[in-house]
């Protein structure tokens, strides 16, 4: 319907679908089922061996979940409690402009404190210069110099760092997480080789958003789940029940783990899969509440030898050329070829 496939003489002629999820060709229940489970924002478990387009449905849910919700995450200094960073939620867009604002003020307070120090080194040069003490006026504006540059203003402007930015996005977000260890997933707080001496590093510029925070409001996508380790696995069910889940220093020796900000939102659909010697080593309360609300997909991998399937196979041709950007457009004689074989 999309082509006139009698009569076509090169892959290029070939209309290619729009969207990813019209992209599969041989999995039409597990699409079916995944058009459902977008919907609904439900979690899917897809069941199969490597190569039969389960990195491909997981894309093509995100493309179907509804991009307006998407947000911005700013993760605040807390003056009453350092190691406890406050975060903040917005419509996606507003955070640059917030931290913008904010820059813009540090660097306002920061040249007037110069213009300040300026005055006074001057001043005392001048003084210096009239009593006829000039060593000493030296010596004096350059303690007074470092004095002021230790000296922190009161009402310093700290600056809030963007731990999530979905600005210009227009599709809801697609994190491929398959393999990261618990840090990447779950986000982290960075060491800080700095810590003494008053010379650290604010705690809130040190949280990094984890797989599981940049996913919010589209998917996470594991593949091989039953690879990850199970206290990973036990989190992972933890922050999809509650969609939102603190960060904090993943290992314990790093000054990092003393941080703990508040919590960062996570409202993720999950789309998990493996083969079902993977899905033995999966966490078994994270598979029941897969089970219990959302789907269980079982891949196929074969599809019968039909016409239909045929022009089907000329039309994922046409797709992976397109995709691929280099390489020539295939012949209706090359497309033959690969459907023979």
């Amino acid at each position: 319907s999309l082509f006139n496939l009698r009569t076509y003489k090169t892959s290029e002629e070939i209309k290619v679908p729009e969207k990813i999820i019209d992209q599969i060709i041989g999995q039409e229940e597990a699409v079916e089922t995944v058009k459902k489970a977008a919907k609904q924002k439900r979690n899917v478990l897809l069941i199969g061996e490597p190569g039969i387009g389960k990195s491909m449905l997981a894309k093509g849910m995100a493309e179907l979940l509804p991009s307006e919700e998407l947000q911005d995450v700013l993760v605040y200094p807390n003056i009453e409690d350092n190691h406890n960073p406050l975060v903040g939620v917005m419509p996606a867009g507003e955070g640059k402009k917030i931290v913008t604002n904010y820059k813009t003020k540090a660097k306002s307070q920061e040249e007037k404190k110069n213009m300040f120090t300026m005055i006074l080194i001057t001043f005392i040069l001048v003084v210096g210069f009239i009593l006829g003490q000039f060593l000493a006026a030296i010596i004096a504006a350059g303690i007074v110099f470092l004095a002021l540059q230790q000296m922190k203003p009161k009402t310093s402007i700290m600056v809030p760092k963007l731990l999530v930015n979905n600005e210009n996005n227009v599709i809801a977000p697609f994190v491929d997480a398959t393999g990261s260890h618990a840090g990447a997933l779950l986000g982290d707080v960075r060491h800080d080789p700095y810590q003494s001496g008053g010379l650290g590093t604010p705690a809130h510029e040190r949280v990094e958003a984890g797989m599981i925070h940049k996913a919010n409001k589209g998917v996470l996508y594991i593949d091989e789940i039953g690879t990850m380790k199970m206290k990973t696995q036990q989190e992972l069910l933890t922050a999809m029940q509650e969609k939102k889940y603190s960060i904090t220093g993943q290992s314990e020796t790093s000054s990092g783990a003393m941080v703990r900000s508040q919590e960062v939102p996570c409202d993720f659909v999950l789309v998990a899969s493996g083969n079902l010697q993977v899905l033995e080593g999966m966490h078994i309360a994270l598979r029941s509440r897969i089970r219990g609300y959302g789907y269980e997909v079982y891949m196929k991998d074969s599809m019968p030898d039909n016409p239909e399937n045929r022009d089907k196979l000329v039309q994922f041709v046409a797709q992976e050329v397109e995709k691929d950007g280099r390489i020539p457009h295939f012949s209706r004689e090359a497309i033959a070829e690969i459907i023979k074989e």
